[in-house]
Order: structure tokens, then sequence, then C-alpha cells
């Protein structure tokens, strides 16, 4: 058998070490006193070999105070003057001006030689928000700042409708439309607000009228002497307030004018009466939205007997309240036309009472009327007997006894186109039936 060499030897076991502890605390103060010296050795640096350094601070925000100046005692205002920033270099010791940033900067503009109205070009001034450092302002940029200044007031002004897209339907007609409020309060600068001279609430709706109806205003324009738009963004006003038009819709309407005849016997034909008009109609807009399209409108009126050639009147147009004329006249004339007209004088001795009073007795003390007017178309006159004619006095009034002068209607029997003029006074008596004496004509 082989034979095993057995001269390995085991080394001899160490004996084993104790853990060593960290020794926290003298570390920590090691590291404190690191630092601290650092920051020694840092500023020792700062003022020895940086003793002053350049820094340039990037967007400082620019403030526009008026308070207690010439011009807020003069009621001054700035007006186009926005929130600005300015980049401003600075100078200092480098442990004072080194950690700098915008917030340690104020920069304001200088407004003190501002005392009137105009436009200004004002310096920027910047300082340092720390008083006990030493830091100066090298340079600003911008380093100054154009401002206008001005009065701000305020004007009240009358409100106009401008509705491009609104109209009447077919057969009605729109009339000026009414805003409200009807004013607007508008507040900028004096010279600003003079330029105004007129406002309209502006309504972009579409649409056709037959009816009254309301819109709320899109938007308010301003306009210029010259009817050019104003737009000075300086002038402002109650962007909340709102502003309604309102739409009042008419209806077209045709009146043909017409006098009225009275006093005419039964047997007359007024319709034949040669009266012309200086108008025969006229157009109007009426807010009775249910009207007819046309009517005949009575303008006056006239007695029979009053009708004589070549007369003539003027009577206004009586309109109701709301409507408008659109004619242009508010008068119109009538005549009564003479051709073919002519004038007779007959004696009427047909005299008898209409309506007697009941229980009464009648007596015509006028026995005839000698002169009587008679107009009509010549070639009636020609064929006129004084027997074709009646006097008729109506007692419809009468109740008492005693002597009354009545007019008397004259009727033309056979002639329909003929008439009477003028007044024809009968005197009738009235007694007691049993009182009387005298048989007389009457219609009983």
């Amino acid at each position: 058998m082989e034979e095993i060499n057995n001269d390995y030897t085991p080394k001899p076991r160490q004996p084993r070490k104790k853990p060593v502890k960290k020794q926290h605390g003298a570390d920590f103060a090691l590291r404190i006193i690191a630092v601290i010296a650092a920051i020694i050795v840092w500023f020792i640096l700062s003022i020895t070999q940086y003793p002053t350094i350049n820094k340039t601070i990037n967007k400082v925000p620019v403030n526009l105070s008026l308070e207690n100046t010439i011009a807020k005692e003069k009621g001054l205002s700035a007006l186009n003057f926005k929130d600005i920033t300015v980049d401003v270099e600075i100078k200092g010791m480098n442990y004072e001006i080194g950690n700098y940033k915008a917030g340690d900067l104020s920069a304001t503009v200088d407004v003190s030689k501002v005392t009137k109205e105009g436009q200004y070009v004002l310096d920027i001034d910047v300082k340092s928000n720390h008083s006990s450092d030493s830091c100066t302002i090298v340079s600003v940029s911008p380093s100054t700042v154009a401002v206008e200044f001005d009065r701000i007031s305020q004007k009240s002004i009358q409100l106009e409708v401008e509705s491009p897209s609104v109209s009447a339907a077919d057969g009605f007609s729109l009339s000026e439309a009414a805003v409200s409020p009807n004013k607007i309060t508008l507040n900028g600068p004096v010279n600003s607000l003079a330029k105004v001279t007129r406002a309209v609430a502006k309504v972009n709706s579409s649409a056709k009228l037959s009816e009254d109806r309301s819109f709320k205003a899109d938007e308010i324009v301003l306009y210029d002497a010259d009817n050019n738009v104003v737009t000075d963004s300086s002038i402002t006003r109650d962007e909340n307030q709102t502003f309604t038009a309102s739409f009042i819709v008419y209806k077209k309407k045709t009146l043909k004018l017409k006098l009225d005849i009275t006093g005419a016997p039964e047997n007359f034909d007024v319709s034949s009466l040669p009266i012309t008009y200086s108008q025969q109609e006229i157009t109007i807009n009426t807010p009775n939205l249910g009207d007819k399209d046309s009517e005949t409108l009575i303008i006056g009126t006239v007695p029979l007997s009053q009708l004589r050639l070549g007369w003539q009147q003027t009577f206004d147009i009586p309109l109701s309240s709301g409507e408008v004329n659109l004619s242009g006249e508010s008068k119109v004339t009538v005549t009564l036309d003479s051709r073919d007209y002519t004038t007779n004088i007959c004696r009427v001795s047909q005299i008898i009472t209409k309506n007697k009073p009941d229980g009464k007795q009648v007596e015509i003390e006028t026995k005839s009327l000698p002169a009587v007017t008679i107009i009509g178309p010549s070639s009636d006159l020609e064929n006129l007997q004084d027997n074709d004619l009646v006097a008729s006095v109506d007692l419809s009034d009468v109740s008492r006894n005693g002597s009354y002068s009545k007019a008397a209607t004259i009727s033309i029997s056979g002639h329909s186109k003929v008439w009477c003029f003028g007044s024809n006074e009968v005197q009738v008596a009235v007694s007691d039936r049993s009182a009387a004496t005298t048989t007389t004509k009457s219609d009983d």
C-alpha cells in the first residue's frame, strides 16, 4: 500500500480582536469647525481678493404712486401706465449684495415733475431695500417710462338703438326703438370723453316683426362728431350693466277721408254732392294691430243747408292716440265744385209739421217762405216748380204751449240732387187741443 504522508501541521489559533467604537461626537464637532473655517476663509477672500462686485438684477417691478404729490392734488391720473419691470446693475460689497434678488430692490417712477395734463417721460428710480448695505445703482434699463396724465371725469350720454337686421313684416312698420336704461355713464379722461358725441346700443339679432318685441343689446358703440367709432381704451363703463331695446310695431292702414253731411231731406242723394278733397286718403301707422287695412275717417260735419256754390273749408285730420300720419299733410281742404251747378230763388208755400206733441194743437203762423235759395244741377233747376218744394218743421223737441221759431227742412220732390241753402225759419204756435180755433195744415 502507498504510504500516506502525514506531515500537515495546523496553524495556531489567533486571539479574537475586540471591535473599536467610533467617536461620533468628536467627528461631528470637526465637521462644524470645518464649515465655520470655510465661511471664514470665504469671507476673508471676499473682502481681500474681491472687495466689491458688479451684479445685474433682472425683472425688478416698477411702481407708480401719486400719493402725496402735486398730481394727486390736482386730480390727475396716470392713463397708460402698465406693470413693467427693469433690469438693474448694482455695485457693492460682495458679502452684502452677492445674494441680491429682485425683491431686494425697489423701483419707482419719479412723478415730482407732473403738475398738469399731458404726456411725460419720467425717470425710474431704484434703491436697495436694505438701508445698511452699501449698494450703488450703476444702471437701470429702461431708465425712463412715458406716461400720460389727465383728469378723470364722468359723462352721461343719451343712448340710441342700432339694429340693422331687425325689420317689420309685410304690412307693418317699426317706430323708433327705445332703449332702457336710456342713458349710459362713461368714465375716463376729460379730453377723451369730449370726443364722444353719440352712444349706440347695438342689437345684432335678426328678425321680422309683426308684434312688439324686446332684445338685449349686444354691444355699446361710441361715436365722435364725424361718426367715427371711438375705441379709446381709457374710456370705461360698468360692464355689468345691461341694456334692453324695445321695438314697437305699427300696422300700416289706409284712411279714406269723408265729410259728414247732416240735415239732408230723406229723398236727397248726399253722394251726388260735387265735393272734392285736397287728398282723398292718407296712410297712417296705428298701434292697433287688429285694425282693418282700410277704413273711412270722418274729418268733420257740415249741415247741408250751409253748402253754397264755391264753398270751401279746411279741416284738421283727426287721428287717434298713438297713430302717425305718414302722408305728411295734417289738414285737408274740402271744396264744393260749382261746375254745371246753379242757384235759383223759389217760393215755398207748402209748410207742414212733423212729430207734433201729443194732446197739442199746432198752428203754422208763417204762411209761406217767399225767397228760398235752391242749388242744384242746371238741368234740374230748369224744370223746377214752386209746388215741388215742401218745408217741414220738426217739433220733436217741443212739449209746452207757446210760440216757436223753428228751422224748416226743404225737400224737393222728384229732384234728389237739389238742396236748399240757408236757414228758413217758420213760426208755429202750440196750444192745448181744446183751445184751438184755427185749423192748420199739419202732419195730423
